[in-house]
């Protein structure tokens, strides 16, 4: 290969790694000030989860403020796959009810061992305007 092509390849992969690293560090952030979803009062939002029931873990949901938002539902939907032992999703539905920003929080663990047994945390900031 040229120089020059070898070069470009280069700058690609280096602005690729810089701002795709800037991007998730900026995500995960939870001072940023940036929200996983801003809604109007009244407006409603869906949050899926990846959740296997027949290990015992569930997903336990945790609300900030619970006057900011709403949980409007709650389901776990079966997986498509007919694998034993395959990933099916909970879904959960809020309502915007007030304005206002909220922090959503769940932790998935078995109920029977506690939350202190929490295998994954997912926080998500909510604006409701």
């Amino acid at each position: 290969m040229s120089k020059k092509l070898v070069l470009v390849l280069l700058t690609l992969v280096l602005f690729s790694l810089i701002f795709g690293g800037y991007l998730v560090i900026k995500s995960m952030n939870s001072k940023s000030g940036d929200y996983d979803y801003k809604i109007k009062k009244g407006e409603q939002f869906t949050i899926n989860l990846d959740e296997n029931i027949t290990t015992g873990y569930s997903w336990h949901l945790k609300k900030d403020d619970k006057t900011i938002v709403k949980l409007f539902k709650d389901e776990y939907q079966e997986p498509s796959s007919n694998l034993i032992g395959a990933s099916g999703t909970h879904k959960f539905i809020f309502v915007g009810e007030k304005k206002g920003d909220a922090t959503i929080t769940f932790k998935y663990y078995r109920s029977w061992e506690g939350e202190d047994s929490s295998v994954e945390v997912k926080e998500f900031k909510v604006k409701v305007y």
